[in-house]
């Protein structure tokens, strides 16, 4: 089966309304300059010092290069950013894409094990640059007082590297220097379903958790960088109770890895979410009263409805999006492996998005990189063994062999 992407996913759901009155979503478009960058971007924090590294992995192993039988084709997708703001949205592919994936199903057995340890050489690529990142952001922590507010997290994420620019091109135009990418989270269903039949036995992970959340973004026209994020329950009586509160997680190491001979690629991220320590008992009572008057509504988009006449904005905080979230999570002695599945109304733009998202967070190296004398033999043997766990889950997407490829165009 094709790749179907996010925007057309819903199209055989029936059609769900917004989760604001259009009278109050039209005004409230009326009066946001659009030419604001923080406007043409959903609000992402990086550091000063943010690490930032794309690498192309083949079957040869880690390319310096773009190889000339790679090409870049357009994705067919209304809903990217890249599209959004005028720009083509491109992925890489091999030429003759069905011939190749026919000579790798003939060769995967004696092959396998010789890729896998290709792969895991991504580990002393990327080693230094972790310690490092670690290290920088430990230390603005410090300088800043934030050790209590902040909470670092290694994570590895599935999906597709998707390049932007205005016209498309030949793969080997990229560089380091001039590309523009971003990295689209969302995957089929049919690579949850083997992940969940396969590489959780195979890697011993047991459930964990399973929660259903509604998050609600709030900003601050003041601070239009910066966005709250209200992690909230539903309570018996249908309202809202928040349990926590958090700014924009901020980024110190963004490691894009393209794999030209799977259907998926992968993020390795090293961010600090941070807690909204910071507000005052007004503010709070200002985002709290913007909580109260929603109503959890399965037929609007994101799962929450404000009632017609009650404000999506108060005292200078209005609703930037609505995210209905169900989640499970498992573990294993190292690791932690979130799949989810999320329904997202971004008000600012009047765009949904339904997501389905598998993280995994390398915990065992979050724990070794607190130490203050970090032993970097043992960091790159932790990081082998956690990229030798994501061949295995990248190995999964054998069910959707032209997963993403359904999506493009050439």
């Amino acid at each position: 089966m094709s790749y179907i992407p996010p925007h057309k996913r819903d199209l055989k759901d029936p059609i769900r309304p917004s989760p604001f009155p259009d009278s109050l979503a039209t005004k409230f478009k009326k009066n946001i300059d659009f030419k604001c960058s923080s406007a043409k971007s959903k609000v992402i924090k990086y550091s000063r010092d943010v690490i930032s590294k794309w690498f192309l992995v083949t079957s040869n192993g880690i390319e310096d290069g773009v190889p000339p039988s790679t090409k870049l084709v357009s994705v067919s997708s209304d809903s990217s950013e890249c599209s959004r703001y005028g720009e083509t949205s491109l992925v890489l592919k091999k030429s003759n894409v069905k011939k190749v994936l026919i000579c790798l199903y003939m060769i995967a057995e004696e092959s396998e094990e010789e890729g896998r340890t290709r792969w895991m050489l991504l580990a002393e690529k990327v080693e230094k640059d972790l310690v490092l990142a670690y290290e920088q952001a430990r230390k603005g922590m410090e300088d800043h007082h934030l050790l209590d507010n902040a909470k670092l997290r290694l994570v590895a994420r599935f999906g597709k590297v998707v390049f932007c620019r205005r016209q498309a091109g030949h793969a080997t135009e990229y560089s380091q220097e001039n590309m523009n990418l971003i990295f689209s989270t969302d995957v089929p269903t049919s690579f949850i379903q083997d992940i969940k039949s396969k590489a959780i036995s195979d890697h011993e992970f047991c459930l964990d958790l399973e929660k259903e959340v509604y998050v609600v973004q709030i900003s601050h026209y003041t601070r239009p960088y910066s966005t709250i994020r209200c992690k909230c329950t539903v309570k018996e009586d249908g309202s809202l109770s928040m349990y926590k509160a958090e700014l924009n997680p901020l980024r110190h190491l963004v490691i894009d890895v393209s794999c030209i001979d799977k259907n998926l690629d992968m993020r390795l991220m090293l961010a600090g979410k941070r807690k909204a320590m910071t507000l005052t008992e007004k503010e709070k009572n200002n985002i709290q009263g913007l909580l109260d008057s929603a109503t959890v509504d399965s037929n609007v988009i994101g799962g929450l409805r404000w009632p017609l006449g009650k404000p999506s904005s108060v005292n200078g905080y209005t609703i930037f999006e609505v995210c209905h979230v169900r989640a499970t999570t498992y573990k294993n002695r190292t690791l932690r492996l979130r799949v989810r599945e999320a329904d997202r109304f971004n008000q600012r733009f009047g765009t949904r998005e339904v997501e389905r998202g598998v993280t995994l967070v390398l915990q065992d190296i979050n724990t070794k990189l607190q130490e203050k004398n970090i032993e970097r033999g043992c960091v790159l043997g932790m990081l082998r063994d956690a990229l030798g766990t994501i061949w295995d889950f990248l190995h999964c997407d054998h069910n959707v062999s032209e997963m993403f490829y359904g999506a493009v165009k050439d």
